[in-house]
């Protein structure tokens, strides 16, 4: 056997560095794509707005006039948060609230389910199974149907609601491992894991394609929008373009832009923002790789059709701005599918959670940051010469492709896009991963929420730094974790997200001389607020931007974060158990007088004992805290990204039962505002 293990170690090497190699070297056909011998693309270019009304999608009558000023966030978390985010989208066109929706904006897990639900076809034909809305969505199922129907889905093959043009059908069958390794190997690199989600999340939706021969889709917002492009870049005539058919919010995916590939710092990685009109780095930044050549990206968007392609040109004569784009030198261009920015890239920017977990393994630094994870060229307003090298000279300008993470490694709410748009009415599906309010201490007598308020009035006797105050006092540090890791970094500065700073309570209780503890006393307050309200809190908040200090990163001159203070008011429903469904469940069983291994099964797929009560157990990277924050990764043994059928079904009907148990809360708070959402 040894003999085998060494050949084999030796194949795996050889395959490492070959693969390193050719997702960073030019070739021969890149250099010819590169001299433009296909043609430029020409695509408008737009500045990030300081006011929300100066977004391009506000000029259209449409979204500024007919939809009021009201957005809904779907947080991120792979397979949890797709299947939560289907069922609460669901239930918003159950209760008629989704025709006066702006914005949706989703990361990750939950874009996944946001992406094709925007795009969804609307066929002629209603015989078209992946076009069919109601198919899609699926109905809603009460509790009682939800535990008569989990033990059959633990054998029963087919069911309606994971029919082909479901999209819990479609999530049902996400083992991703293989699709990305065959995509690797069958030359897609970087375009792998794109292509492994497409597989899975578009294309039984008619939204990916990546047969051979056939240039990549790419995608726009209106039909108007597609006809122009078409008349200004005849290089796309044979390409598929898709367009929003269907009356829909205006989506924003978040993605993050990474300026390292290994050894990813908060300062290291920015926000952008993908929607189907344009794609780009909401904030300026200047990088100077440090021989003298300054970088500058971000601080606007180009139409999505260009994001991953070189500036040519920038022509200003106009009302708005237009950019010629050529093909870059530099990188792997060995296949044409793989040029275009398509939905598949959009999904996969959203929700690549796994490139920064990878390369925080010291073993796999190296593999990870080469292996199959988005990365793209952003055009911005200025020429980019061409050249044929792999250094630039002190001073010169170049074209550097930037490796892309998961929007959820800088907002994983999707907050950020709705305040910088200055949303007046914000529901926030916080979709979270951990429990809130877990025990902690000894004997795990006391909560987290409780122990927040000790440390804070510990901290009262001192002045202590806020920013090391997390760090010398265990208590404070639980005022970040008592939410999970999301809501925090929008009142303080954390770890891992130094960029969403800037929330603060309008009816804050904060005592006297401690104000600069102020974003942990608001913070408590919302954790206390949805603590007594069974997961959900609507409040009125302040937004004002705040920009992170670098000192870190010298190299690194960022611009000014475009967004102007205003108050929305923010509603949070938090992903937590109801005892009430839950009742429902285990009455359920006694009425209907199910067997042992019935129930067993149940118990099983909502991680409980066989006393009703929860079961958690720790697994790889994040631990499973029990149905319904179910984890992001390895749910089911052996598989990356897979959640049973039963998990599926039960939680997309448990968040749509959850909205609409609070639907007149929500409605209330959101009425005090202007938003009347009872009227159709």
């Amino acid at each position: 056997m040894k003999p085998f293990r060494l050949r084999r170690n030796a194949v795996c090497a050889t395959l490492l560095v070959f693969g390193v190699l050719l997702s960073s070297c030019t070739t021969d056909k890149g250099l010819a794509e590169g001299d433009g011998k296909k043609g430029p693309l020409t695509a408008m270019f737009w500045r990030t707005p300081f006011l929300g009304s100066h977004y391009p999608e506000m000029q259209e009558p449409k979204i500024s006039e007919n939809r009021s000023s009201f957005g809904v966030a779907f947080q991120g978390g792979g397979n949890r948060a797709a299947p939560a985010a289907l069922g609460q989208i669901r239930t918003l066109h159950d209760l008629g609230w989704i025709g006066k929706v702006r914005y949706i904006s989703a990361v990750s897990g939950g874009s996944w389910a946001a992406i094709p639900y925007t795009f969804l076809k609307n066929c002629p034909s209603v015989r078209a199974r992946n076009c069919d809305q109601q198919r899609f969505l699926g109905v809603t199922h009460s509790a009682s149907e939800v535990a008569r129907q989990i033990p059959k889905l633990e054998t029963q093959s087919t069911r309606d609601d994971f029919e082909d043009g479901s999209f819990l059908g479609a999530i049902s069958n996400g083992k991703i491992t293989a699709k990305v390794a065959s995509a690797w190997v069958n030359g897609k690199f970087d375009e792998s894991y794109a292509e492994a989600l497409g597989e899975i999340y578009l294309e039984p939706f008619g939204l990916s394609n990546n047969k051979n021969g056939v240039p990549d889709n790419v995608f726009t917002w209106r039909a108007l929008d597609r006809l122009r492009i078409l008349a200004e870049n005849p290089r796309l005539r044979n390409t598929p373009i898709h367009y929003v058919e269907r009356e829909r919010p205006y989506l924003i995916a978040g993605g993050t832009m990474l300026l390292k590939r290994t050894f990813i710092g908060p300062a290291d990685k920015f926000r952008m923002e993908m929607t189907p009109l344009y794609t780009g780095v909401p904030q300026e930044i200047g990088y100077r790789p440090g021989n003298g050549s300054q970088i500058e990206l971000g601080g606007g968007f180009i139409e999505s059709f260009g994001y991953d392609y070189v500036t040519q040109g920038v022509d200003t004569s106009g009302t708005i701005t237009k950019l010629t784009l050529r093909d870059p030198i530099f990188g792997n261009r060995t296949d044409e599918t793989r040029l275009n920015y398509s939905v598949s890239n959009m999904v996969a920017g959203a929700g690549a959670a796994p490139v920064e977990k990878s390369v925080s393994v010291p073993g796999l630094r190296l593999l990870a940051a080469n292996f199959g994870f988005p990365e793209h060229y952003i055009p911005g307003p200025q020429k980019t010469p061409k050249q044929r090298k792999l250094l630039s000279s002190r001073g010169e300008r170049f074209e550097k492709e930037w490796a892309h993470g998961d929007g959820g490694h800088e907002d994983n709410l999707g907050l950020a896009p709705l305040l910088a748009r200055q949303v007046e009415n914000i529901l926030v599906f916080a979709n979270s991963a951990v429990p809130m309010d877990r025990p902690t201490g000894k004997g795990k007598k006391k909560g987290m929420i409780d122990s927040c308020a000790d440390g804070l009035r510990d901290a009262g006797r001192a002045v202590p730094n806020p920013e090391k105050l997390k760090d010398t006092n265990k208590d404070i540090s639980h005022c970040i974790d008592m939410l999970g890791n999301d809501i925090p970094t929008f009142f303080v500065r954390t770890d891992e997200q130094i960029h969403n700073l800037g929330l603060r309570l309008v009816e804050s209780d904060v005592p006297r001389g401690q104000e600069h503890l102020s974003g942990y006393y608001d913070l408590l307050a919302v954790a206390k607020d949805l603590r007594a309200n069974n997961n959900l809190s609507c409040k009125r908040y302040h937004y004002r931007p705040i920009i992170a200090p670098y000192a870190k990163r010298p190299k690194v001159n960022h611009g000014p974060i475009p967004s102007r203070p205003y108050t929305p008011m923010i509603c949070i429903l938090f992903l937590g158990m109801d005892e009430a469904w839950l009742k429902e469940i285990r009455d359920t069983t006694a009425d209907d007088g199910m067997s042992d291994s019935e129930i067993a099964d149940i118990q099983k797929t909502l991680n409980l004992d066989k006393n009703w009560g929860p079961k958690r157990r720790k697994g790889l990277w994040v631990g499973n805290n029990g149905f319904p924050h179910i984890r992001t990764f390895w749910d089911t043994p052996g598989h990356l990204i897979h959640t049973s059928r039963p998990r599926l079904f039960a939680l997309s009907n448990f968040t749509s039962w959850k909205l609409n148990a609070h639907r007149k809360d929500i409605s209330d708070a959101f009425g005090l505002n202007g938003l009347n959402l009872s009227e159709p």
